[in-house]
């Protein structure tokens, strides 16, 4: 396993290119971004378990934002991974479902995306470890110009993060 504590330095680095392609057709920036990576030792599930881990990752960066409500968990810990899937090929990151031209990806762009999603999520657990929870928490917004974004907690045997997904003018 690589050092979990390079994964969000190794995540932006891998990020570039699908964001550049994302962001290639409109006035748009895309963002893609591995929030601190804090352990797990500690923590036992229970009621609120995931939102006391967002928080404490949140603790760890500059941001002081406060999690005001639950993590909402998907059904399966790979759901994450569905999330940030749809998100670039068919969701809100895609370029065609915010700008009037319909047209401004080919399906060849699109599969594209998609594989180059698969491959950031690759990265992230060959940094930490297999995710065994994940799901949506709240988040502060990256940026002045934020027209959009969603943050993903992500949870392994030993280590969560949040990953972070954006849009900005």
């Amino acid at each position: 396993m690589l050092n979990p504590l390079d994964a969000p330095d190794a995540v932006s680095a891998s990020a570039e290119l699908l964001e550049d392609l994302l962001d290639a057709c409109n006035p748009f920036v895309s963002s893609i971004e591995l929030s601190h990576v804090v352990p797990v030792a500690g923590t036992t599930p229970g009621h609120d378990w995931m939102k006391g881990l967002a928080q404490a990752v949140y603790n760890a960066g500059a941001s002081g934002h406060q999690v005001g409500t639950s993590v909402v968990p998907f059904e399966s810990p790979r759901g994450w991974r569905d999330v940030l899937r749809r998100e670039v090929t068919d969701g809100f990151m895609q370029p065609a479902n915010r700008w009037p031209d319909a047209n401004v990806r080919n399906p060849e762009e699109i599969r594209q995306a998609g594989e180059l999603a698969d491959g950031i999520a690759d990265l992230i657990e060959a940094h930490l470890g297999p995710v065994r929870s994940s799901g949506d928490v709240d988040g502060p917004r990256m940026g002045m110009g934020a027209i959009w974004s969603r943050n993903l907690l992500l949870v392994t045997s030993d280590w969560a993060t949040i990953l972070f997904l954006g849009v900005d003018d």
